[in-house]
């Protein structure tokens, strides 16, 4: 396969000089299988064609190792690219994968960019097996006019808000970089904002992690492909321009927008960058080596203000003796763990629990047992895999119940008399404050009152109009017992009867009707 005499072409100036280029970018002429090809032994270089270089009528291949279920941003495009109305070229790719069957092909009319995804709608490429994918550019000789300059890019898209993981080698006896030394990733987003996290292991000492801003779509001269930015080519061979460009994989180069570096082996690394650009931007992600090996994780983290913890089981009355559960859920995010504190005494000191993972979004931790009147305060905290911290908070108290038993000695009362009701609590506290609702249509009563040394109380009022009354008694709690409400019970306040209502009439009547026949009788039996 690797038959031909290589070549070294003048693809691009500047590129050509980096080391992590001339190292793994190999060109082969009239091969006896493939002809002219170019094998590309990391998927993260451009390759520049120059004026000419693939007549009309002639291919060109090019030679990419890719990993099965792994997403690459390839594209093609150029001065070649003409919107107008009288393109000259049109360049055809066919894509094979490691058994030389054809996967893809893409025949744009002149002028046009070939999309490069594995379905009209996917703006990436996905190989199902891992191996040498070959991607055959032809200059169509049915509709082509000329050989214009082109640029070939291929490299891994890594989706934000994920960890990934990736292999590092530091560089062979400490001087000269290896395959896995240098790699470089891309990643777009409309977010301003990009945090990048790295993991290093303890037996590898990182060089640098480096971000590339390469391009965004509000640019003048942006291009677009199933709305995802292409890098803005010089930028790509090194050249910058204002923020844009700079990529390279070289230890000595420009350093990108943003980088990070590690003092010591194991040291993590953190990137913290704000564009200042707006809409969808493009990004390449490019991590070196420096001492040992080990496999890195990382995240691009374009989500910063969703994410929140939010109560699934909160204490409701805890009672001396019982243990109490405490579980949060987060709203967006899986976690990666989580902490509760708790304290008994308003934070002068606390006590820290390891939350259990129930699922990946669900935390729970359990309070051990505290004696009445204890007063519980907690936080929780939790990391979610995007590096997060989440958080909430309470507090509870630990009380006994109470219960209120409310009686009415009379469920009917004369109008005039007062409603009168008796109650007990349990357990029998003395001198507990009680308060007595008397409700009606028409008004209400509220009546304080305290139990006596039995736990009963008695309360009472005299209403001024007629009607039904609703009763009932209620604790407001305290520090050792909880809040509690009676059950409610009804009085019908009603006219008085017709004897009661006219009693002091009837009552003068009868003893002025006894004077006159004592008057009588006397005068009629003495006269």
């Amino acid at each position: 396969m690797f038959a031909g005499s290589v070549i070294t072409i003048n693809l691009c100036a500047k590129a050509g000089t980096f080391p992590e280029y001339q190292n793994y970018v190999h060109t082969y002429l009239d091969s006896p299988s493939l002809g002219n090809w170019t094998f590309i032994e990391k998927p993260m270089f451009p390759l520049s064609f120059n004026r000419s270089q693939i007549g009309i009528g002639q291919n060109w291949s090019i030679v990419v190792p890719l990993r099965a279920n792994h997403s690459y941003h390839a594209y093609c495009y150029g001065e070649w690219v003409d919107n107008g109305s009288e393109p000259k070229t049109d360049y055809d790719l066919y894509v094979y994968d490691p058994v030389g069957q054809m996967v893809g092909y893409h025949t744009e009319a002149a002028g046009l960019p070939e999309h490069l995804g594995n379905t009209v709608d996917e703006p990436f490429f996905t190989p199902q097996s891992s191996g040498n994918y070959t991607f055959v550019i032809r200059n169509d000789p049915r509709e082509s006019k000329s050989s214009e300059q082109a640029t070939f890019m291929l490299i891994e898209d890594v989706e934000p808000n994920i960890w990934h993981e990736h292999y590092v080698e530091g560089k062979d006896n400490d001087s000269l970089p290896v395959l896995e030394t240098s790699w470089a990733y891309e990643f777009a987003t409309d977010s301003p904002h990009i945090e990048v996290w790295v993991k290093v292991p303890e037996n590898l000492d990182m060089y640098e992690t480096r971000l590339y801003l390469m391009a965004d779509s509000q640019s003048v001269n942006a291009t677009l492909l199933n709305d995802v930015p292409l890098a803005w080519e010089p930028g790509l061979y090194g050249e910058k321009n204002d923020t844009y460009g700079g990529y390279n994989l070289e230890s000595k180069e420009y350093r990108g927008v943003a980088y990070a570096s590690c003092e010591f082996f194991g040291q993590d690394m953190f990137l913290n960058f704000t564009s200042p650009r707006v809409g969808k931007s493009l990004y390449h992600l490019v991590f070196i080596g420096e001492t040992g090996s080990g496999t890195i994780e990382f995240l691009v983290k374009t989500e910063f203000a969703n994410a929140c913890l939010k109560p699934s089981i909160l204490p409701g009355k805890v009672y001396p003796g019982n243990e109490t559960a405490v579980e949060y859920i987060s709203n967006s995010t899986d976690l990666r763990n989580a902490t509760l504190w708790y304290s008994t005494s308003n934070w002068v000191n606390e006590t820290k629990l390891t939350m259990d993972l129930i699922d990946n979004r669900t935390c729970r931790a359990i309070i051990p047992r505290q004696a009445v009147g204890t007063f519980v305060s907690y936080r929780a905290e939790a990391i979610d895999i995007l590096e997060n911290l989440l958080n909430s908070s309470g507090s509870y108290y630990v009380k006994n119940d109470l219960f209120i038993n409310l009686s009415l000695p009379h469920e009917t009362v004369p109008l005039g008399e007062n409603v009168t009701v008796r109650g007990i609590v349990t357990p029998s506290i003395e001198n507990l404050p009680l308060m007595v609702y008397f409700n009606s249509a028409n008004g209400s009563v509220q009546v304080a009152c305290y139990t006596d040394e039995n736990g009963v109380f008695r309360a009472g009022f005299k209403p001024d109009n007629i009607g039904s009354w609703t009763v009932q008694a209620s604790f407001s709690g305290d520090e050792y017992l909880y809040e509690s409400t009676s059950q409610q019970l009804t009085a019908d306040v009603e006219e008085p009867s017709f004897f009661a209502k006219y009693s002091l009439y009837i009552g003068g009547g009868m003893a002025a009707a006894s004077i006159v026949g004592a008057i009588v009788y006397y005068k009629k039996f003495k006269g």
